[in-house]
């Protein structure tokens, strides 16, 4: 009994204390000044932009889809506070690209049974990963002026002046840009702009070609065997590099392979080995990876059952189980 009574008082005494440093920081919002408010959102802020973990080391896919516009919208109001800070729009960039990503995985699942849903989810998805892009170039303005302007008109100008630390910036600047082409492929504005995307994850390969287990590079498999004039032995070289980096846990290197090089040169053989080794990936292994991984395997599994939708003389005997 008196555990469980230490343990009620206990849970009021927090719950006393957060109010108490809710009410606190309301008090400062109304009535500080400025810089006291910048201040206050740059200290929440932080502690807000460093909880990402709890994101992508999450096996459930819909409960994150879920969970994620709320925290969205805390750091874009975050954000009208204290425009500037780099931790803030980092955050958001990651945080609307990772949203667009969900949105367009399950948009691609509901393309053969209920088409205008998923051009709906398309929509969205494009949407979000245009304010990813929007978001990562306003941190990259931060250290470079006038960056995305120069970029338009001389990007090798543009991308010499960047440096390691501006390499999550960049990321997330061509994986969004790029992103929102491969949902609105009909757009010819986005695809007169895909070449700036790969020239910014290019840059990402050479200040740091290991950020995020070799996403760089995994983007760049997509970008060489899938683009009008890419390079499928291109993609080959950046797939085996992803897969060293990565130590072989990252399953949706498999799968950018599998979809921009296998079905375009119809390897139906080829595609099977590699959704194997996507499935073969332990989620569980890497923590950071986990929510990627199990998006990328329950992806995997699903194009399998679905093999003849993406190579022409397929059977369904065909199909390892």
């Amino acid at each position: 009994m008196w555990d469980i009574e230490r343990a009620r008082v206990e849970g009021k005494t927090i719950r006393e204390t957060a109010m108490c440093l809710l009410i606190l920081t309301l008090g400062a919002f109304l009535f500080a000044g400025c810089s006291v408010k910048r201040t206050a959102v740059n200290i929440v802020g932080s502690a807000l932009s460093s909880g990402g973990g709890v994101y992508v080391s999450d096996d459930d896919p819909e409960l994150i889809r879920e969970a994620i516009p709320f925290g969205l919208k805390t750091f874009e109001s975050l954000l009208e506070v204290s425009p500037k800070n780099k931790e803030l729009l980092l955050a958001a960039a990651s945080g609307f690209s990772a949203y667009a990503y969900l949105l367009q995985d399950e948009a691609e699942r509901f393309d053969a049974i209920d088409l205008s849903r998923a051009r709906t989810l398309n929509r969205r998805a494009c949407k979000h990963y245009l304010r990813s892009r929007n978001y990562a170039l306003r941190g990259l303005e931060l250290e470079h002026p006038h960056f995305t302007a120069l970029l338009k008109k001389d990007r090798a100008s543009a991308l010499s002046q960047t440096i390691k630390e501006d390499v999550p910036f960049l990321f997330w600047t061509g994986a969004s840009w790029a992103g929102a082409l491969t949902t609105a492929k009909a757009n010819l504005s986005l695809m007169g702009d895909l070449p700036l995307a790969g020239a910014l994850v290019r840059r990402v390969v050479q200040l740091d070609e290991t950020y995020e287990y070799g996403a760089a590079h995994e983007f760049l498999i997509s970008y060489e065997g899938s683009r009008p004039g890419g390079s499928s032995l291109q993609a080959r070289r950046h797939y085996i590099r992803a897969i060293e980096i990565s130590g072989g846990q990252r399953a949706s290197a498999h799968l950018a392979l599998a979809q921009s090089v296998m079905i375009r040169e119809q390897n139906i053989s080829e595609f099977q080995k590699l959704m194997k080794a996507a499935l073969a990936v332990d989620p569980d292994k890497v923590p950071q990876l986990r929510l990627l991984n199990t998006i990328a395997r329950r992806r995997a599994g699903w194009m399998l059952k679905n093999i003849s939708n993406y190579f022409i003389d397929a059977e369904q005997s065909e199909v390892t189980k």
